[in-house]
Protein backbone atom coordinates (compact mmCIF):
# COMPACT_ATOMS: atom_id res chain seq x y z
CA UNK A 1 0.00 0.00 0.00
CA UNK A 2 3.15 2.13 -0.35
CA UNK A 3 3.74 2.57 3.67
CA UNK A 4 5.27 -0.73 4.75
CA UNK A 5 8.58 -0.14 6.25
CA UNK A 6 11.47 -2.13 5.49
CA UNK A 7 12.14 -5.39 8.02
CA UNK A 8 12.89 -4.64 10.92
CA UNK A 9 12.61 -0.41 11.12
CA UNK A 10 12.00 1.64 13.47
CA UNK A 11 9.03 2.50 12.21
CA UNK A 12 5.60 4.07 13.94
CA UNK A 13 2.09 3.40 12.09
CA UNK A 14 0.02 6.21 13.37
CA UNK A 15 -3.94 6.44 12.90
CA UNK A 16 -5.00 10.14 12.29
CA UNK A 17 -9.01 10.47 12.33
CA UNK A 18 -8.87 14.62 12.21
CA UNK A 19 -7.37 17.50 10.02
CA UNK A 20 -6.91 19.01 13.35
CA UNK A 21 -5.60 16.12 15.66
CA UNK A 22 -2.35 15.75 14.70
CA UNK A 23 0.80 14.07 16.66
CA UNK A 24 2.13 18.01 18.32
CA UNK A 25 4.84 17.35 20.33
CA UNK A 26 4.81 13.24 19.21
CA UNK A 27 6.09 14.02 15.93
CA UNK A 28 9.43 15.65 17.78
CA UNK A 29 9.80 13.45 20.14
CA UNK A 30 9.55 10.62 17.97
CA UNK A 31 12.59 12.10 15.95
CA UNK A 32 14.85 12.77 18.79
CA UNK A 33 14.07 9.00 19.70
CA UNK A 34 15.37 8.16 16.13
CA UNK A 35 12.21 6.78 15.28
CA UNK A 36 10.06 7.81 11.75
CA UNK A 37 6.67 6.85 11.42
CA UNK A 38 3.64 6.70 8.39
CA UNK A 39 0.83 9.10 9.22
CA UNK A 40 -2.35 7.38 7.47
CA UNK A 41 -5.68 9.57 7.37
CA UNK A 42 -8.06 7.35 8.43
CA UNK A 43 -11.14 9.36 7.40
CA UNK A 44 -9.94 9.68 3.87
CA UNK A 45 -7.94 6.58 3.37
CA UNK A 46 -9.27 4.16 0.81
CA UNK A 47 -6.57 1.77 1.60
CA UNK A 48 -5.20 0.39 5.05
CA UNK A 49 -2.88 -2.01 5.82
CA UNK A 50 -3.23 -5.25 5.84
CA UNK A 51 -2.53 -7.40 8.92
CA UNK A 52 0.66 -9.14 7.23
CA UNK A 53 1.73 -5.41 6.48
CA UNK A 54 1.14 -4.41 9.91
CA UNK A 55 3.68 -6.61 11.23
CA UNK A 56 6.24 -4.77 9.60
CA UNK A 57 5.90 -2.29 12.08
CA UNK A 58 7.29 -1.43 15.42
CA UNK A 59 4.20 0.28 17.08
CA UNK A 60 1.13 2.09 16.50
CA UNK A 61 -0.14 5.48 17.96
CA UNK A 62 -3.80 6.02 17.35
CA UNK A 63 -4.76 9.67 17.94
CA UNK A 64 -7.93 11.31 18.91
CA UNK A 65 -10.91 12.47 16.97
CA UNK A 66 -14.22 13.68 17.24
CA UNK A 67 -16.52 10.03 16.34
CA UNK A 68 -17.10 7.63 19.05
CA UNK A 69 -15.79 3.80 19.41
CA UNK A 70 -20.14 3.06 19.29
CA UNK A 71 -19.89 4.59 15.45
CA UNK A 72 -17.85 2.38 13.83
CA UNK A 73 -21.17 0.80 11.98
CA UNK A 74 -21.59 4.71 10.50
CA UNK A 75 -17.95 5.11 9.60
CA UNK A 76 -16.17 2.20 7.51
CA UNK A 77 -12.62 3.57 8.17
CA UNK A 78 -13.35 3.66 12.26
CA UNK A 79 -14.16 0.02 12.05
CA UNK A 80 -11.49 -1.05 9.67
CA UNK A 81 -8.66 0.24 12.36
CA UNK A 82 -10.96 -1.02 15.24
CA UNK A 83 -10.13 -4.44 13.25
CA UNK A 84 -6.36 -3.65 12.44
CA UNK A 85 -5.63 -2.51 16.45
CA UNK A 86 -7.22 -6.23 17.47
CA UNK A 87 -4.66 -7.35 15.35
CA UNK A 88 -1.73 -5.28 16.76
CA UNK A 89 -2.91 -6.35 20.46
CA UNK A 90 -3.19 -9.92 19.61
CA UNK A 91 0.26 -9.12 17.94
CA UNK A 92 1.74 -7.91 21.46
CA UNK A 93 3.11 -4.96 19.70
CA UNK A 94 3.18 -1.87 21.73
CA UNK A 95 0.33 0.56 21.18
CA UNK A 96 -0.63 3.93 22.19
CA UNK A 97 -3.65 5.02 22.02
CA UNK A 98 -4.74 8.98 22.93
CA UNK A 99 -8.75 9.78 23.47
CA UNK A 100 -10.49 8.60 20.84
CA UNK A 101 -7.19 5.86 20.38
CA UNK A 102 -7.71 5.09 23.98
CA UNK A 103 -11.14 4.58 23.41
CA UNK A 104 -10.30 2.30 20.60
CA UNK A 105 -8.00 0.36 22.50
CA UNK A 106 -10.06 -0.28 25.17
CA UNK A 107 -12.92 -1.48 22.85
CA UNK A 108 -10.14 -3.69 20.87
CA UNK A 109 -9.56 -5.03 24.23
CA UNK A 110 -13.04 -6.12 24.75
CA UNK A 111 -14.04 -3.53 27.18
CA UNK A 112 -17.17 -1.32 26.82
CA UNK A 113 -17.63 2.53 25.28
CA UNK A 114 -20.21 4.69 25.72
CA UNK A 115 -20.86 8.21 26.37
CA UNK A 116 -20.26 10.05 29.18
CA UNK A 117 -22.05 11.56 32.36
CA UNK A 118 -20.56 15.08 31.19
CA UNK A 119 -17.70 16.98 28.73
CA UNK A 120 -14.43 16.82 30.28
CA UNK A 121 -12.60 19.84 28.48
CA UNK A 122 -9.84 22.48 29.22
CA UNK A 123 -7.30 22.10 31.90
CA UNK A 124 -7.92 19.91 34.93
CA UNK A 125 -6.00 17.26 37.12
CA UNK A 126 -5.35 13.87 37.38
CA UNK A 127 -3.02 11.60 39.76
CA UNK A 128 -1.11 8.50 38.91
CA UNK A 129 -1.37 5.25 40.74
CA UNK A 130 1.36 4.57 43.03
CA UNK A 131 2.32 0.38 42.76
CA UNK A 132 1.52 0.55 38.44
CA UNK A 133 3.32 3.97 37.54
CA UNK A 134 6.47 3.20 39.94
CA UNK A 135 6.98 -0.03 37.63
CA UNK A 136 5.58 1.40 34.41
CA UNK A 137 7.75 2.66 31.33
CA UNK A 138 6.33 5.51 30.61
CA UNK A 139 5.04 6.77 34.31
CA UNK A 140 7.95 5.67 36.28
CA UNK A 141 9.54 8.92 36.01
CA UNK A 142 6.57 10.97 37.42
CA UNK A 143 6.32 12.59 40.45
CA UNK A 144 3.46 10.53 42.05
CA UNK A 145 2.51 12.38 45.13
CA UNK A 146 0.92 15.10 43.26
CA UNK A 147 -1.51 15.67 40.79
CA UNK A 148 -0.56 16.50 37.60
CA UNK A 149 -2.72 18.96 35.48
CA UNK A 150 -3.37 18.01 32.35
CA UNK A 151 -5.51 19.26 28.70
CA UNK A 152 -8.34 17.02 28.77
CA UNK A 153 -10.67 17.22 25.49
CA UNK A 154 -13.72 13.91 25.67
CA UNK A 155 -17.51 13.15 25.83
CA UNK A 156 -16.78 9.49 26.44
CA UNK A 157 -15.80 7.05 28.71
CA UNK A 158 -14.64 3.47 29.07
CA UNK A 159 -14.49 0.32 30.98
CA UNK A 160 -11.32 -0.53 32.09
CA UNK A 161 -10.26 -3.61 29.74
CA UNK A 162 -10.62 -7.40 31.67
CA UNK A 163 -6.81 -7.73 31.49
CA UNK A 164 -6.07 -4.53 31.87
CA UNK A 165 -4.62 -1.85 34.84
CA UNK A 166 -4.99 1.39 35.46
CA UNK A 167 -1.96 3.93 35.54
CA UNK A 168 -4.23 7.16 36.03
CA UNK A 169 -7.56 8.36 36.83
CA UNK A 170 -9.52 11.72 38.28
CA UNK A 171 -12.87 12.15 39.76
CA UNK A 172 -14.80 12.68 36.41
CA UNK A 173 -13.13 9.84 34.73
CA UNK A 174 -11.88 7.28 36.98
CA UNK A 175 -9.86 5.92 34.05
CA UNK A 176 -7.42 8.46 32.42
CA UNK A 177 -4.80 5.74 31.65
CA UNK A 178 -4.18 2.43 31.53
CA UNK A 179 -2.12 -0.52 30.43
CA UNK A 180 -3.20 -3.89 29.07
CA UNK A 181 -0.08 -6.87 28.13
CA UNK A 182 2.57 -4.30 29.34
CA UNK A 183 3.00 -2.24 26.02
CA UNK A 184 0.09 -1.10 24.89
CA UNK A 185 -1.44 1.98 26.79
CA UNK A 186 -4.33 3.99 26.64
CA UNK A 187 -4.27 7.55 27.40
CA UNK A 188 -8.07 9.56 28.13
CA UNK A 189 -6.25 13.09 28.42
CA UNK A 190 -4.41 14.85 25.96
CA UNK A 191 -0.56 14.77 26.17
CA UNK A 192 0.73 15.31 22.63
CA UNK A 193 -0.68 19.34 22.81
CA UNK A 194 1.13 22.39 21.87
CA UNK A 195 -0.13 25.96 22.13
CA UNK A 196 -0.94 26.11 18.63
CA UNK A 197 -3.18 23.04 18.30
CA UNK A 198 -5.10 24.32 21.48
CA UNK A 199 -5.81 27.51 19.91
CA UNK A 200 -7.26 26.11 16.58
CA UNK A 201 -9.31 23.68 19.20
CA UNK A 202 -10.68 26.31 20.87
CA UNK A 203 -11.81 28.35 17.66
CA UNK A 204 -12.82 24.75 15.65
CA UNK A 205 -14.90 24.04 18.46
CA UNK A 206 -15.69 27.54 20.30
CA UNK A 207 -19.94 27.65 19.52
CA UNK A 208 -20.26 24.29 20.74
CA UNK A 209 -18.14 24.98 24.44
CA UNK A 210 -20.41 28.03 24.66
CA UNK A 211 -23.39 26.15 24.67
CA UNK A 212 -21.54 23.30 26.93
CA UNK A 213 -21.14 25.97 29.64
CA UNK A 214 -17.44 25.40 29.34
CA UNK A 215 -15.35 29.27 28.75
CA UNK A 216 -13.32 28.79 25.96
CA UNK A 217 -10.80 31.91 27.14
CA UNK A 218 -10.50 30.27 30.15
CA UNK A 219 -8.93 27.55 28.57
CA UNK A 220 -6.74 29.65 26.59
CA UNK A 221 -5.81 32.28 29.72
CA UNK A 222 -4.74 28.80 31.70
CA UNK A 223 -2.56 27.38 28.71
CA UNK A 224 0.86 29.41 29.08
CA UNK A 225 0.63 28.21 32.64
CA UNK A 226 -0.04 24.42 32.17
CA UNK A 227 1.16 23.76 28.99
CA UNK A 228 5.14 23.59 29.86
CA UNK A 229 4.55 20.96 32.41
CA UNK A 230 2.08 18.91 29.93
CA UNK A 231 4.84 19.11 27.18
CA UNK A 232 7.71 17.58 30.09
CA UNK A 233 5.18 15.12 30.51
CA UNK A 234 4.54 14.22 27.23
CA UNK A 235 8.62 13.76 26.74
CA UNK A 236 8.52 11.49 29.82
CA UNK A 237 5.97 9.64 28.08
CA UNK A 238 7.09 9.19 24.88
CA UNK A 239 11.21 7.97 26.23
CA UNK A 240 9.35 5.14 28.30
CA UNK A 241 7.19 4.03 25.07
CA UNK A 242 10.34 4.66 22.89
CA UNK A 243 11.71 1.96 25.26
CA UNK A 244 8.95 -0.25 24.35
CA UNK A 245 9.29 -0.12 20.66
CA UNK A 246 12.95 -0.91 20.63
CA UNK A 247 12.63 -4.30 22.47
CA UNK A 248 9.62 -5.06 19.90
CA UNK A 249 11.76 -4.57 17.39
CA UNK A 250 14.56 -6.40 18.64
CA UNK A 251 12.45 -9.64 18.88
CA UNK A 252 12.26 -12.06 16.45
CA UNK A 253 9.27 -12.79 14.67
Amino acid sequence: MGLVPAFGMKKILVFQHADVERLGTLEKEIQLAGMTCDILLTYQASDFPTPKELESYGAVISLGGEKSVYERHKHPWLDKEFRLLQEALRMKKPILGICLGAQMLAGAAGAAVRKGPSKEIGWGWVRFDDWFSQRHPLTFQLELDKPHVVFHWHGDSFDLPVEGYRLAWNDATPIQMFCIQGNAVGIQFHPEMTGEMIGEWVVHHRKELVEDRIDPDKILEETPKYLPDLQKLSHRFFYGFASLVRENVRQPR
